[in-house]
């Protein structure tokens, strides 16, 4: 069976997740590219073909929305839904940590 798109889910990929919590405050589509890389020193690289998928399918979804940058630029921003579905990926990630260091311990 196939497994049901994230965008529907709320099952957030890693690079989704973060690109939606960087969208917190108004950002550019490039800037949240280098800025992952940089934060992660690496660990976290998001080439332009996914960022901007992941752009346009979150901004389809409602997660995000467009800010005219001016010059041909946009700035994207989570919505309200947006960070509804970001804080409840959170949540959803913190139970299976919890569920993983009890089986560790």
């Amino acid at each position: 069976m196939a497994k049901s798109s994230p965008y529907k889910t709320g099952e957030l990929s890693d690079s989704m997740l973060l690109v939606l919590a960087a969208a917190l405050k108004p950002a550019y589509g490039y800037q949240i590219m280098c800025d992952l890389k940089s934060k992660s020193e690496g660990l976290m690289e998001i080439g332009p073909a996914t960022m901007y998928r992941i752009l346009k399918n979150m901004k389809d979804v409602g997660w995000l929305r467009e800010i005219d940058g001016g010059e041909a630029c946009i700035l994207y921003q989570a919505t309200d839904d947006g960070i509804l579905i970001l804080k409840q990926d959170v949540r959803r990630r913190r139970r299976i940590i919890y569920l993983v260091e009890e089986k560790i311990r």
